[in-house]
């Protein structure tokens, strides 16, 4: 029988008994199978948690970043150089399964950026503060106009973009008065205007110019630039010393920067007339019967006033005889300007150690003597005479020549040679350029020395009333450009009124140049008024008046003469021919002009012989130089005869005109090596059909045939 079959049979209420006999059936010795039913219920529990706690750590996670960037665009404007925009990191944990926020991780892309934009930092990481990013813009380099560029950022959370817009207006100054063209008064207020960009500094320089060059300060960092203001104005004062013409600018420059600038030109200086006084007035009545009055003009600042070319004719003038005006076609009255007539200039040079600061000085200085030199004409002659140390005497650079590329060597090759400098003797180097002048006065030439020096004088023998007293023995102007404020400008402007000269002052050497043109134009302001009288010996004495007047102006005193008849009267069919021949020869070569004092009517030709076997050429003088026949036709005939006639012999209006004055012919013969040569020359006056002749003045010879030697001086070279 088996076991469920026993228990089958068994009473119901056996069950207390089963237990018990289970219990002791433990007390026999089943213990341990219970003990691991046991351990093995409490295991399963805990694996149970294990595995939920594993779950749970491997659900959860962090956020991810999200990219906020603020602001999307930077506007720099014109002004600005540096702005920020902010990189954020604006994600966060939400949840049981998002415990925090993962990094935002960034690079901006710098690899086409231009070089005017500078970022910092380009590269970085971002969590929970936000990220602060410069950008800076170097308007230095930045081009003119708007820029729009884009600053790419590139992230872990995606990619975004900031706009850079940047603008620049162009730096500029813009002169809008005066303007192109416009006429500025001397003396006057000229206001002067100007526009102004944004990147332009807030005070400008203001300059005058003249032909290129800086010739003074207008206004020296004159503030004119408020916040705002785009404009600007100052009251210009125009400078007495200016002269007149039309080769002016005005410059205006950013004083911060002088690249930055605008220019106007031409601008027209222009000389108000409110004044014209009559000095240095000498006289030079000749034979035949004619009447010279020569004369320099000046203003109210005592300057030259110099006529226009085309105004310079006999309606300037005005002349009487005893009250009563004459018949300006029949005299035939003409009005000379310097041009037209001789001119003799030494110039005296200050190479002392006063004024040698710096080369540029002697520099300037010499270029403005050349200028003086480049302003005459070919028949004005030069010399120059140095000063530089009182134990040697002052020098004689040049001998008076009409050569005047030989002038500026002998200036040269003095001032770039190594000499010691020292005290200076100023009044003895002007007194040995007077010493150069004929001690014989001749009204046919204007003598003027022109003296360059800040005055100063610790050496000399000879004092400034030596000076003058000898200026005025030998009829000679002194005309004086004092340099610098610490001249003895008194003095010089003394010796310069003393003998009818002028005095201009040039504050410093950077200006010596344009100061000395109006030294310049003060020696060429010189004129002559020339007529013939009809009156005789028998008429007696009378008295000449004559007046000038130019732009409405006439000028002060008259000119006024006694004159005797007896002392200039002679035949009006007689002409009057001279030579000016240099007295020391340069390079074996002597220049000799020709010069007609008086034509007789219809005279529309010449025939001269000049005798010498050296080579020799004769040249027309140029009307700019004085010359009455520029148009004529010359020919050089056989045995050393030369024609020279009218283009048209038949038509008078190409007849010199009655009793006209200038010069003819220049002559210039070289391979001179004697001492005092002399140059034999004959006109033939029987080409004349109707008695016109030419004499030279105080010779009228019996025969036809008018001879003479041209005696031309040394050789020196």
């Amino acid at each position: 029988m088996s076991n469920k079959d026993k228990n089958k049979d068994l009473p119901e209420n056996t069950g207390k008994n089963v237990n018990k006999e289970t219990d002791e059936d433990k007390k026999a010795g089943d213990v341990p199978e219970k003990r691991k039913r046991k351990k093995k219920n409490i295991i399963i529990p805990l694996v149970l948690i294990f595995i939920t706690i594993l779950i749970i750590l491997l659900l959860r996670r962090d956020a991810s970043p999200i990219l906020e960037i603020s602001p999307l665009s930077l506007n720099f404007g014109n002004k600005e150089t540096e702005m920020e925009f902010t990189i954020k990191n604006v994600a966060k944990a939400k949840g049981f399964f998002r415990p925090g926020v993962k990094h935002l991780e960034f690079e901006i892309d710098n690899r086409a950026l231009p070089g005017w934009l500078t970022v910092m930092p380009t590269t970085g990481s971002v969590l929970e503060t936000p990220l602060k990013v410069s950008v800076k813009i170097n308007r230095d380099i930045l081009p003119y106009g708007s820029s729009l560029k884009e600053l790419k950022i590139l992230t872990n959370a995606g990619d975004g973009a900031v706009r850079i817009l940047v603008q620049k207006e162009e730096e500029k100054l813009t002169l809008i008065s005066p303007s192109t063209g416009t006429s500025v008064f001397v003396g006057d207020q000229k206001t002067i205007e100007w526009t102004a960009t944004a990147g332009v500094g807030g005070s400008v320089n203001i300059f005058l110019y003249s032909n290129g060059v800086n010739i003074g300060t207008i206004a020296e960092n004159y503030i004119f630039k408020k916040e705002g203001t785009a404009q600007g104005s100052f009251n210009w004062k125009v400078d007495d010393f200016l002269r007149e013409g039309k080769d002016y600018a005005i410059r205006i420059e950013d004083a911060n920067n002088p690249e930055l600038f605008d220019m106007v030109s031409p601008i027209k200086i222009i000389q108000p007339l409110r004044e014209i006084k009559l000095l240095n007035q000498t006289t030079d009545h000749q034979p035949p019967s004619t009447i010279q009055f020569i004369f320099s003009l000046r203003d109210h600042n005592n300057h030259a006033i110099l006529f226009d070319s085309n105004q310079v004719d006999w309606k300037n003038i005005k002349i009487w005889e005893d009250k009563t005006e004459i018949d300006y076609l029949e005299s035939h009255a003409l009005l000379y300007a310097q041009d037209d007539f001789q001119l003799q200039v030494m110039i005296v040079l200050d190479f002392s150690a006063s004024m040698y600061e710096t080369n540029e000085d002697i520099d300037k200085m010499t270029l403005s003597a050349k200028d003086l030199i480049d302003s005459l004409n070919e028949t004005h002659q030069i010399g120059v005479v140095e000063f530089h140390r009182p134990d040697e005497p002052p020098a004689l650079l040049q001998a008076f020549t009409t050569y005047k590329n030989v002038a500026k060597e002998a200036i040269d090759n003095f001032s770039y040679g190594k000499i010691y400098r020292d005290f200076s003797s100023c009044w003895d180097a002007v007194q040995k350029g007077l010493k150069q002048f004929p001690e014989k006065p001749d009204p046919n030439v204007f003598k003027a020395l022109v003296f360059l020096s800040d005055g100063f004088d610790n050496s000399s023998f000879n004092t400034p009333d030596d000076v003058v007293a000898l200026a005025k023995e030998r009829n000679v102007h002194i005309y004086v450009l004092g340099i610098g404020p610490g001249s003895e400008e008194k003095v010089l402007e003394t010796i310069a009124l003393e003998t009818g000269g002028t005095y201009v002052f040039s504050e410093n050497i950077n200006v010596l140049r344009e100061r000395f043109k109006q030294i310049i134009k003060d020696v060429k302001g010189q004129y002559k008024i020339k007529y013939i009288t009809p009156k005789k010996p028998e008429d007696d004495r009378f008295i000449v008046e004559s007046e000038i007047t130019y732009k409405g102006v006439t000028g002060t005193p008259l000119l006024h003469d006694e004159i005797d008849p007896s002392s200039i009267f002679k035949k009006t069919i007689e002409g009057v021919i001279r030579f000016s021949s240099p007295s020391v020869i340069e390079y074996h070569q002597a220049e000799i002009f020709m010069w007609c004092e008086h034509a007789p009517r219809y005279i529309n030709k010449f025939r001269f012989w000049i005798g010498t076997d050296k080579p020799h050429d004769v040249v027309l003088t140029s009307s700019y130089d004085g010359g009455l026949c520029k148009d004529w036709i010359l020919n050089k005939e056989t045995d050393g005869w030369y024609s020279l006639t009218s283009p048209d012999t038949t038509d008078p209006r190409y007849d010199l005109p009655f009793g006209a004055f200038g010069t003819i012919c220049k002559i210039v013969v070289t391979d001179i090596n004697e001492e005092g040569f002399k140059i034999p020359f004959k006109l033939d006056n029987s080409i004349y059909d109707i008695e016109q002749a030419f004499y030279e003045e105080g010779n009228t010879p019996e025969t036809s045939d008018w001879s003479t030697d041209i005696i031309v001086g040394n050789v020196t070279k």
